[in-house]
């Protein structure tokens, strides 16, 4: 996805559980199963519910936001914003759009399915191959009994929009839990997730979007 549209968003995030970072290797489940697993897993993502946080760091600048979101492959999308300003971002398989009601204004890109390939969000779609696609490591070697695995992945990809993601996925169902992407500049986006659904039914619907009346357009893709 186009970064001007997202404002991606780490840090608490990578202080869970730091004392396991100490555990000897030997104690650690086996990273190539867990890959496995969440491959597995993510593959047969079709849709997604969510609760979500969104938090960016960068020098002099911390945001946090928060709303509900909602994914339907292969690639449409709809984030409700609610907290701290109310915005709605809905991606319809043909263009994005960025509504903000305090500014009556819509932001319009073009958008489709491929261009959510190399993105951050393709991983939330359960779209593409882990191993091919990424160096995968441990980023704290998960302790005996840890409710989430902690992985980085690095795109193998030399142009690819960002330097890595942190991932935190549920030990027992791989559902994932937070995401955390790290920019090439150096800045850290991050979203934590909570009463996760996945592949419940979602209204087709809920990805169109209509211009208000009265409302400034801006088309990004118009030269």
């Amino acid at each position: 996805m186009k970064s001007e549209h997202l404002g991606f968003l780490l840090p608490a995030f990578l202080s869970i559980g730091l004392h396991a970072a100490a555990v000897a290797h030997a104690q650690a489940p086996d990273l190539a199963a867990v890959i496995a697993g969440l491959q597995r897993r993510h593959a047969a993502v079709e849709s997604i519910r969510a609760e979500f946080t969104q938090k960016y760091h960068a020098p002099g600048i911390e945001q946090t936001e928060s709303g509900t979101m909602y994914m339907k492959k292969p690639g449409l999308m709809r984030w409700e914003y609610r907290d701290p300003e109310v915005k709605l971002f809905v991606a319809d398989g043909r263009n994005t759009y960025l509504y903000t009601p305090e500014d009556r204004q819509v932001v319009i890109q073009r958008f489709t399915s491929e261009d959510l390939r190399g993105t951050p969000l393709q991983f939330l779609l359960g779209q593409g191959d882990i191993r091919r696609g990424f160096e995968v490591s441990w980023e704290v070697v998960p302790a005996l009994g840890a409710a989430e695995y902690l992985i980085r992945l690095t795109p193998r990809a030399a142009a690819s929009e960002y330097a890595y993601l942190v991932i935190a996925c549920d030990r027992g169902s791989f559902d994932l839990r937070r995401l955390a992407i790290g920019e090439h500049s150096g800045n850290i986006s991050e979203f934590l997730f909570r009463n996760l659904q996945v592949n419940g039914k979602l209204d087709g619907k809920q990805f169109e979007f209509k211009i208000p009346k009265g409302v400034e357009v801006i088309r990004l893709d118009e030269k």
